[in-house]
């Protein structure tokens, strides 16, 4: 789900359309995703900064997903693996993607708010995000919950300013035990018109023991959902990312194909495969909501969620 850093006419409407969501078949589900429109970013042209101060929406998600209409293709999950050294910003270019557009590794003592956004809704009443709740340090991204000296249970989120259509995205995450939240790596339409535009989620890690998680795509009107369950140890290290082309989206969990969704052949199916540009949001969702749990008497003090890099590519024109 999504972030929110409204206005307050824009917050009451959201917090309005999350609480119809849920109730109706559109449903408003892990979270209210957070991410902000920023200059938009095609295929072929550069990538633009967003506004200084960009309004954004709150994510959807997750009703049960309908069945994946023949287009998705799970595979087996890789055996996880162990970290890698801190080093987006400097990294070789990808052979294939070429050089990041964005790429941080989070080191310095604070967030970078060229690049990002930070949400600050603590008094939403779904998924309540606060700027108190974003840290950086030894080299990570640190997301938290925990109930604030107001009695309120909040998380935070940041959202990337550079939106593309078509790309590779790509974050190196790990989460801490504890019900209550759920850490999600996603991709927000810049268009805020969601679910029409889509939602495209890397990962979503509701588990409270952090051993499963899941891949999600939304799309249309209606909020049509398929998924991909993901069975890995994200109390560790893992690389999570997609791949987003025309027609087909690749999922990737430490380097390795776990979900593919092509671009159907047939007009009598479904295509899923979003076409509006997005950016990505890194989001620790506060739970008792559809599929995070709630609070429990296990859950620690505070549980956090850890980003050790990002990078972001744009789409070359040999894969267009």
């Amino acid at each position: 789900m999504r972030r929110s850093v409204h206005p307050p006419g824009r917050r009451l409407s959201l917090v309005l359309l999350l609480l119809v969501a849920a109730c109706g078949p559109v449903a408003i589900g892990s979270g209210e995703h957070g991410g902000t429109g920023g200059g938009s970013a095609s295929s072929g042209g550069p990538a633009s900064p967003a506004p200084a101060a960009p309004a954004a929406p709150a994510k959807s998600h997750n009703k049960a997903p309908t069945s994946s209409v023949g287009s998705a293709s799970p595979v087996p999950a890789p055996t996880p693996t162990g970290g890698t050294a801190d080093t987006a910003a400097t990294d070789p270019p990808n052979p294939v993607w070429g050089t990041p557009v964005l790429a941080d590794s989070f080191n310095g003592t604070a967030l970078d708010t060229r690049r990002w956004v930070v949400y600050d809704s603590p008094q939403v009443k779904l998924m309540p995000r606060s700027p108190a709740n974003v840290a950086v340090s030894a080299g990570a991204l640190r997301l938290t919950g925990w109930i604030d000296s107001a009695g309120r249970d909040v998380s935070g989120g940041v959202a990337s300013r550079i939106n593309l259509q078509y790309g590779r995205w790509e974050a190196r995450v790990r989460a801490e035990r504890g019900s209550g939240y759920s850490a999600v790596v996603l991709l927000w339409p810049q268009s805020e018109n969601w679910p029409t535009d889509g939602e495209i989620d890397i990962v979503e890690v509701p588990d409270p023991q952090r051993q499963v998680g899941g891949n999600f795509l939304h799309l249309g009107s209606d909020n049509r959902q398929i998924e991909n369950k993901v069975h890995a140890d994200f109390t560790q290290w893992h690389t999570v990312g997609v791949e987003w082309l025309p027609n087909q989206l690749t999922y990737y969990l430490d380097g390795q194909v776990v979900w593919t969704v092509t671009r159907p052949t047939s007009s009598r199916e479904r295509n899923m495969i979003p076409s509006k540009p997005m950016h990505m949001t890194l989001q620790h969702d506060r739970g008792c909501f559809q599929l995070i749990p709630c609070r429990d008497a296990q859950t620690p003090p505070t549980v956090s969620m850890y980003v050790d890099w990002i990078k972001v590519y744009r789409a070359p024109s040999t894969l267009l």
